[in-house]
């Protein structure tokens, strides 16, 4: 019997830091000082590095996952694609990088964007792949968007 069900599943639990718990948040935020970084420094460069910086943080994890789960080499199919972009919203640039994996329904959407003096990143999670997103009443990762970046539209 193929063990790639198993395999997706599991690697889906541990990418997404999910246990069996009936409803984990599954929006993360976390702030660090801005060190002079600014919206004006938000490139095309600044947004390259991000997606390469979310795609090499996922290989590891993917490949932390393998090994912690005795995955032969031959079942280690699934890969991770990431792309970025700027979104304004209100007045507020933010760079958004959607992660994927090849052969796993898992969707991640990094917003990361300056408040005050602060970088604010948020990582929005979708274990099921269902589409994640920025402008949404009710819904979990719209309003930390919102709330974090002190945007009345969406409140």
């Amino acid at each position: 019997m193929p063990r790639t069900p198993l395999v997706i599943l599991t690697l889906s639990l541990t990418l997404s830091s999910c246990d069996f718990a009936p409803t984990p948040s599954n929006v993360k935020v976390s702030r660090q000082p801005a060190d002079g970084l600014t919206q004006n420094s938000f490139g095309q460069s600044f947004l390259q590095q991000l997606v390469d910086e979310v795609r090499e943080g996922a290989k590891l994890s993917l490949s932390q996952a393998y090994d912690r789960n005795n995955i032969p080499a031959a079942e280690r199919i699934s890969k991770p694609q990431a792309v970025g972009r700027y979104e304004w919203m209100g007045d507020k640039q933010l760079a958004v990088i959607d992660l994927s994996y090849s052969y796993n329904p898992m969707r991640v959407m990094r917003v990361v964007g300056i408040e005050a003096d602060q970088m604010v990143t948020i990582n929005c999670i979708s274990p099921s792949g269902i589409p994640l997103k920025m402008r949404a009443s009710e819904d979990e990762c719209s309003e930390a968007i919102a709330e974090q970046f002190n945007l009345q539209e969406l409140h």
